[in-house]
């Protein structure tokens, strides 16, 4: 897999489920946080860095195989149909079936 191509679909796929109504954000590892603070340079557009809250699996072949995301779903929203409308999101911006993605909420703001 092209590592710009692999940059290209996570950036698609963060937009994609960003724009989810009810999403507050996706929820990075701290290891990721501190990676990203450590690595940071100012820039005009600061666009979210989805570390490890969504991981996107490839098969040999080089196609999305599975992607694993992790959420948090803001609390005058339904958690349950908010993951479903994330992971529909994220299939389209994948072009992967709905059952490749495999969505978590991991809190509620």
């Amino acid at each position: 897999m092209n590592h710009d191509r692999a940059k290209a679909l996570t950036q698609q796929v963060t937009d994609a489920v960003l724009a989810v109504p009810g999403v507050a954000c996706l929820r990075p590892g701290l290891r990721s946080l501190l990676h990203t603070a450590a690595a940071r340079q100012p820039s005009a557009v600061d666009r979210p860095d989805p570390g490890t809250a969504l991981r996107i699996t490839f098969d040999s072949g080089g196609r999305v195989a599975a992607l694993r995301i992790d959420v948090v779903v803001r609390a005058r929203h339904q958690a349950a149909h908010t993951a479903g409308e994330v992971r529909a999101a994220a299939a389209e911006a994948a072009a992967v079936p709905p059952g490749a993605v495999r969505v978590t909420v991991t809190g509620i703001v």
